[in-house]
């Protein structure tokens, strides 16, 4: 009896002891589930230091979590400290070397530096894994106009005395190759026979074994020339791990083999980085470079601030549209042709982003479709005037607060549109929209202007509510 009772008190301790523990731990996920979305309100406010005060606290705990860490470079580059935001975005990189956030956001930060070449290597890295991101486009077209304008010596980059290695490859490989050669055995095949062997340890492959000129166009048939030639002993092991490690960067072989860092590999990697990045901060008070950022939205609210009222029609939307002109009709065919006549504002010089010449497609959307008005088939045509005192509608596209979650406003039948080109919505600071969703937004207002209402369609370009994308919002 006496042995029942002790191993009860034990099972109790034991159970306690468990409960506790749980409890302690689901206790720490709530504070950290708190924290981060306390770190998250200051962010989308633009309140950055506070967010990577909170987020540098959570690390403490967990060095190497990956979200948090992005969020908090993300912090730092939009609070302008970029040197800091690259350190954030290269220990992502050490851990994931194809996160395509944390390229694009070395990118960024490079080009904010005004070390342009080293910003474009980054987005090209970020554009192979994400060939269709618009934002990264966007980003790499800006970067390479200023690196044309400017042409700033980069910094060099420290060179690591660590000793490297040399791969391996069994002497027997090159049979293989020369039966790929031969088409003795298919691509398909060849590529699998290759992957295996990186997989199993077999052929080891050296990182830093990479072509010179990496943008070159290559195909599938050069690398198949290229390594018939090493098969037959004309040409080192390094071209052939070259041409490996090309078909892994290519997608032609899946591999995440590369060879493993040790701590002490990482540790070394972070002081060339950072060595590098001193390098830069010194080169730029050196050189007292004169610095285009990359992402031009903050210099779009600047240039319609210069002239406010010009690109403004905010007096004219207090108005009623009684005071526009009414769109002439005629009636052909049992079909009222109605013709609105459209002043276009003038919009700053040097836009990143072609918004107005989205205003034909609006049109032609419009002109397009057939409506009804007094029981009768209806027909848009838009015709486009410099005189304000003969137009039905007035269009301009704007950066000013239109209303919390407003993207754009009209009146109805006739008067004035406005779109708004972006917001502070996406990461706490002003980031423009993309073109598409520009477009998307001034087709609904112009909806507006030509009479229609919204609809509970959620197919129909009245819907009332749309969700924007970016265009360089890290975070869309």
């Amino acid at each position: 009896m006496e042995k029942i009772i002790k191993i009860a008190i034990v099972i109790t301790v034991i159970i306690l002891t468990t409960s506790h523990i749980m409890s302690n731990e689901v206790l720490a996920q709530n504070v950290e589930r708190i924290e981060i979305e306390n770190a998250k309100e200051h962010f989308i406010n633009g309140e950055y230091k506070q967010a990577v005060r909170i987020y540098e606290q959570l690390l403490e705990n967990n060095p190497n979590n990956l979200p948090l860490l992005k969020m908090k470079a993300i912090a730092l580059s939009n609070s302008g400290d970029e040197l800091n935001s690259l350190k954030d975005f290269h220990k992502i990189i050490q851990q994931d070397p194809n996160n395509v956030i944390a390229l694009t956001g070395m990118g960024i930060s490079f080009g904010n530096l005004g070390e342009y070449k080293e910003a474009s290597n980054y987005l090209e890295k970020a554009l192979k894994e994400e060939p269709d991101n618009k934002i990264i486009k966007n980003y790499k077209k800006i970067i390479d106009e200023i690196n044309i304008k400017y042409r700033y010596v980069p910094t060099e980059k420290p060179v690591s005395t660590a000793s490297k290695s040399n791969g391996e490859v069994p002497v027997w490989v090159k049979s293989v190759v020369s039966l790929w050669g031969v088409e003795k055995i298919t691509d398909n095949d060849f590529l699998n026979i290759l992957e295996y062997l990186i997989k199993n340890d077999i052929i080891k492959i050296p990182k830093e074994s990479l072509f010179e000129n990496t943008k070159e166009l290559k195909m599938l048939s050069w690398i198949k020339g290229n390594l018939n030639v090493w098969s037959q002993g004309e040409i080192p092991n390094s071209e052939f791990f070259k041409n490996m490690n090309w078909l892994i960067e290519n997608k032609f072989i899946k591999s995440d083999k590369m060879e493993q860092k040790s701590q002490e590999d990482l540790d070394y990697e972070e002081y060339l980085f950072n060595k590098y990045l001193r390098d830069i901060k010194n080169n730029i008070s050196k050189e007292k470079r004169y610095i285009e950022y990359s992402n031009p939205s903050q210099d779009v609210i600047k240039k319609f601030l210069r002239d406010y009222a010009k690109w403004n029609f905010e007096q004219q939307v207090q108005m009623s549209s009684s005071e526009f002109p009414d769109p002439t009709y005629e009636i052909i065919n049992d079909t009222y042709i109605i013709k609105y006549k459209v002043y276009i504002n003038e919009q700053p010089a040097g836009l990143p982003l072609d918004h107005v010449s989205t205003l034909e497609n609006t049109f032609k959307f419009w002109e397009s479709q057939e409506l009804k008005t007094n029981n009768q088939k209806a027909k848009m045509i838009f015709e486009i005037t410099k005189l304000k005192h003969e137009a039905n509608v007035w269009i301009t596209w704007v950066v000013r607060d239109i209303g919390e979650g407003v993207l754009g406003h009209a009146h109805l039948g006739k008067g004035v549109v406005e779109v708004a080109l972006g917001d502070y919505t996406c990461d706490g600071m002003f980031q423009l929209y993309d073109i598409e969703s520009v477009e998307k937004i001034m087709t609904h207002e112009i909806g507006h202007s030509i009479g229609l209402q919204h609809t509970n369609d959620k197919m129909n370009i009245m819907y009332p509510s749309y969700t924007p994308s970016y265009a360089y919002c890290l975070l869309n």
